[in-house]
């Protein structure tokens, strides 16, 4: 999925959430769009929690994807919005991300299930614009995006175990009252985070 929407999108500024075999892949479809239009220069930054696997894949990544990825080591840190309670990696480079690849970081904690919450973090530091992505697994970080930007904005997909993105993030709300909360008429309640 990831690759499928790199390809047809073309973002140049994208931010892997979870380093692994996934950066060399992500990496090979950017040298794809990179060969096909020698104008085309997107980049990765892979971010890593686990200092011992930060470690591995530095010494890893294969030198030609040298100038496409960056991998940096952001040790899981809390992070709340509203009334949900997530998880994001610490040290994100600030940039104008437009493709978010979300399978990290650990999203367990003392109180069970929380969510991996970088995608938010990522929207809440873009100027403009619609922000692409796709979630590996993670069912937690898709149910509270769909919570808080609706169906038609995250989809999950049971058959892959992922779900996939596009949130247009002129519409985003940064705060949320329990007041403002609305109810259908057979009494659902949702959460008006962007202004649809």
């Amino acid at each position: 999925m990831a690759v499928r929407d790199i390809l047809k999108h073309r973002p140049k500024n994208i931010l892997e959430c979870g380093t692994g075999a996934s950066t060399v892949v992500l990496a090979l479809a950017l040298k794809k769009l990179k060969k096909e239009d020698p104008s085309y220069d997107g980049k990765i930054i892979s971010m890593e929690s686990v200092e011992e696997w930060y470690n591995i894949a530095v010494r890893n990544l294969p030198e030609k994807f040298n100038d496409i990825v960056t991998i940096v080591h952001g040790p899981r840190k809390k992070y709340e919005i509203s009334m949900f309670r997530g998880y994001i990696h610490s040290n994100i480079p600030v940039d104008n991300y437009d493709f978010v690849f979300l399978d990290g970081p650990s999203f367990e904690d003392d109180f069970g299930t929380a969510f991996c919450a970088d995608a938010i973090y990522v929207l809440e530091m873009r100027r403009d614009g619609i922000l692409r992505g796709v979630i590996d697994g993670r069912a937690s970080s898709a149910y509270v995006m769909q919570q808080m930007f609706g169906l038609k904005a995250v989809r999950y997909y049971l058959s892959l175990l992922a779900a996939s993105f596009e949130i247009d993030t002129s519409k985003i709300r940064k705060k949320l009252n329990s007041t403002e909360m609305v109810s259908s008429v057979s009494g659902k309640l949702r959460l008006p985070l962007n202004s649809n």
